[in-house]
């Protein structure tokens, strides 16, 4: 018997089929189903490796990679695929060694007798409970990789920002610098003119006072690039790396993307709600028969021929539960419902925010011109002054306090446009879609699906 039943072990084992009956042939098919559902899933992203297999990886976005919260969320991608593994291995025979010793009851003697075996047990049917727990957890597995996607941004995102902090700086710098030589070059001779009351205080200290907003125009740029300085030492970007470029046009293009599911947000809650749809399907099929095929030989271990044993069928179907399973069902739907309204929520709050900066572009431009509308002004204005000064109609301290406010002008026009650009990346931030800005999308979604 124990022969036999290694014999049926090796045969169901090999080819995985199981005995013809039809009324269990309607139950097996979802298993089948799961087990095609795996291996076009590993075809699908074979092709797609495949197909970008010449794709290079920004250096920069490698040393981003290597963070490591960045690799913790990789790591949890691999531990899902051990998941999808883990579940299939259920439809695999179960085989256990049996093994009792004990004294012979049937003597005086206390005669020690030991006995060996094997207990075999293969899953047949279990109603799609099994196809829908590995759909389920090949879902996990997406849903990893879209949160490693998801936080890739927002490093990404991160980074951006501590790179036009620093961009930012630079430019007022240099205009902070020639703002400055105008002000220490007019500086003798405006407190020569001040002691001979030639000019009141009050100019001088108009004039002051356009230095110390200057100043604080250029430590506050200084704080933030060396505060985003750091920022980009933390993930090991050197002064040989250079900033990321940002398209700042593309956004005005985008909002017929809004409506489709590219973004990695919206993808997450709708691999979220089939979760838990394929969760309650696996909790729908535990209302059918659960069949195995199971079987059990032992034999004295000085007598393994004379075996004896049982091979056959297990069928087992809940008959009452008290309502959980009704109650779990009407909970996960609960849950679907509020994914789907979040789902609506967030792609409404994506229109929105696209409205918004419209608006704000509008204004942005409208202020923008003004500025080098005043800008030009005052250029044509000092030169007007300095020649009124070289025929003596004119003070030093006009010409002075008219250059310090044309550089004055052209900070407000960089504040202008570091604010535009800081609304682009929050447009951008708020999609979950930051790796658009720079043109990494493609790189990123291939390295969340690369082993």
């Amino acid at each position: 018997m124990l022969i036999r039943l290694i014999f049926i072990l090796l045969f169901f084992g090999s080819t995985g089929c199981s005995p013809n009956l039809p009324f269990l042939s309607k139950q097996t098919k979802p298993q089948k189903d799961s087990i095609e559902v795996v291996v076009n899933s590993i075809n699908k992203t074979s092709a797609r490796k495949s197909k970008d297999k010449k794709l290079e990886i920004d250096p920069r976005l490698a040393k981003i990679l290597n963070s490591p919260s960045l690799i913790a969320y990789k790591k949890n991608i691999e531990a899902a695929q051990n998941t999808v593994l883990v579940v299939q291995s259920q439809i695999e025979p179960i085989v256990t060694a049996i093994s009792n010793i004990g004294p012979k009851l049937d003597n005086d003697d206390l005669e020690l007798d030991a006995t060996g075996g094997l207990s075999v047990t293969r899953l047949i049917s279990d109603g799609g409970a099994l196809g829908a727990m590995t759909k389920s957890a090949q879902l996990n597995v997406r849903a990893s990789e879209l949160l490693y996607a998801q936080n890739i941004n927002k490093e990404l995102m991160g980074i951006i920002k501590a790179e036009q902090a620093i961009l930012n700086f630079s430019k007022i710098e240099v205009i902070y610098n020639e703002q400055l030589a105008v002000y220490n070059d007019n500086l003798p001779l405006i407190q020569t003119a001040a002691k001979a009351n030639i000019i009141s205080k009050t100019d001088v200290l108009k004039l002051e006072q356009l230095k110390l907003k200057s100043e604080e125009s250029f430590l506050t740029a200084k704080t933030a690039a060396d505060a985003a300085k750091m920022i980009r030492k933390k993930y090991g970007l050197t002064d040989s790396d250079k900033p990321f470029s940002i398209d700042i046009q593309k956004w005005k293009n985008f909002e017929s993307e809004l409506t489709k599911n590219k973004l990695v947000d919206i993808q997450l809650i709708a691999t979220q709600i089939n979760i838990i749809e394929e969760d309650i399907a696996a909790i729908q099929a535990t209302y059918s028969a659960n069949v195995a095929l199971a079987g059990t030989a032992t034999a004295n271990v000085t007598d393994i021929d004379s075996s004896i044993g049982f091979v056959g069928l297990n069928i087992s179907l809940p008959v009452k539960d008290g309502g959980k399973r009704n109650y779990q069902i009407q909970e996960k739907k609960m849950q679907i419902e509020a994914l789907k309204e979040q789902k609506n929520d967030l792609s409404l709050l994506h229109i929105t925010s696209f409205k918004a900066l419209q608006n704000f572009q509008k204004i942005y431009e409208l202020r923008s011109k003004l500025l080098q509308d005043q800008i030009e002004n005052s250029k044509v204005i000092s030169e007007d002054i300095e020649l009124k000064l070289r025929a003596g109609a004119a003070s030093v301290i006009d010409l002075a306090t008219e250059k310090m406010n044309f550089y004055d002008l052209r900070s407000h026009g960089i504040a202008l446009e570091y604010q535009n650009i800081n609304e682009i990346i929050k447009f951008y931030q708020g999609l979950g879609y930051q790796c658009d800005l720079t043109e990494l999308c493609d790189q990123i979604n291939f390295v969340t699906i690369s082993k």
